[in-house]
C-alpha cells in the first residue's frame, strides 16, 4: 500500500475512534442529566414529607333524627370544611395562647359548641358563623315572631372525648343533651358549625358543614356528633 494511503486509513480509523468515544460520552452525560433532573422531586418530596411531619386535621359529623317514638327517622353523615378561623385559633391555643394576634380565645377555651342553622349559603373557608338572612339573628328560628326566616336555630354544649390508642387522635364532641323543635312546626336543618363559645352568633368557629337536608318537626330530636381525627 502507498505510503499517502496509509495515512488517510489510519487517520479515519482514528476519527470514527474519536466519534465514538465522542458518542459514548454524549449518552454518558445525557443519562446523568436525566437522573439529576428525575432526582430533584424525589429529594423535595423526602425533605417536605419527612417521616416524623404530620399536620393534617379531618372532621367528619354524624346527624340522627329521632321521632316521638324514639326511632331513627333519618341518619346522614358528612365530612366538613375546617375554616380559616378554626385553623387560626388552633395554632395560637396551642403555640401562644396569651395572645390575640390571631384569635381571641375565650377564658373556657375549647371547640365544644355544636350548632345547626337552617340557611341554604353555601360554606366557604372565610365564614365565622352560621347564616343568618335577617339583621336580627335568631329572629324566626324560636316559631315566636311570625317571621319563618333562616339562621342559626340553636347551639349547645357538646361532651368531648379523646381517643389516643392509635396512631391517630380522635377527638369526638357529642351533643350532651339531643335538640329539640318545640314551637317550630318544621324546618330544614341545612347547616352545622362547631365553636368555643355556647352564646349563638358568638365566639371562633372551627368547623363548619352545608347542604344538610334533614328535616324536621316539633316531635323530634336531633343528635349530632362531630368527629375530628388528627393524622
Amino acid at each position: 500500500m502507498h505510503k499517502s494511503q496509509a495515512k488517510i486509513t489510519q487517520l479515519m480509523k482514528r476519527s470514527m475512534t474519536i466519534g465514538l468515544l465522542g458518542a459514548v460520552l454524549a449518552v454518558a452525560v445525557g443519562f446523568i442529566s436525566i437522573n439529576a433532573i428525575s432526582a430533584t422531586p424525589f429529594l423535595m418530596a423526602e425533605n417536605e414529607l419527612g417521616t416524623n411531619e404530620s399536620a393534617y386535621m379531618i372532621g367528619h359529623v354524624e346527624y340522627t333524627v329521632r321521632g316521638m317514638d324514639g326511632e331513627i327517622k333519618k341518619y346522614v353523615q358528612a365530612d366538613n370544611l375546617i375554616v380559616e378561623k378554626g385553623k387560626d385559633c388552633s395554632a395560637q391555643m396551642i403555640f401562644n395562647k396569651s395572645s390575640t394576634a390571631a384569635c381571641t380565645i375565650p377564658s373556657t377555651a375549647g371547640f365544644n359548641f355544636i350548632a345547626i342553622g337552617n340557611d341554604t349559603a353555601t360554606v366557604t373557608s372565610t365564614k365565622t358563623q352560621l347564616d343568618d338572612s335577617t339583621a336580627s339573628p335568631g329572629d324566626g328560628c324560636d316559631g315566636n315572631s311570625g317571621t319563618a326566616d333562616t339562621c342559626e336555630i340553636q347551639r349547645t354544649s357538646g361532651t368531648v372525648t379523646i381517643d389516643t390508642s392509635g396512631t391517630d387522635t380522635i377527638a369526638t364532641i357529642t351533643t350532651a343533651t339531643p335538640f329539640t323543635f318545640t314551637g317550630i312546626s318544621s324546618t330544614t336543618v341545612q347547616q352545622s358549625g362547631l365553636f368555643d363559645n355556647g352564646t349563638p352568633y358568638s365566639g371562633n368557629m372551627f368547623a363548619m358543614r352545608d347542604s344538610l337536608a334533614i328535616p324536621v318537626t316539633s316531635a323530634d330530636t336531633l343528635t349530632v356528633t362531630w368527629k375530628i381525627t388528627l393524622q
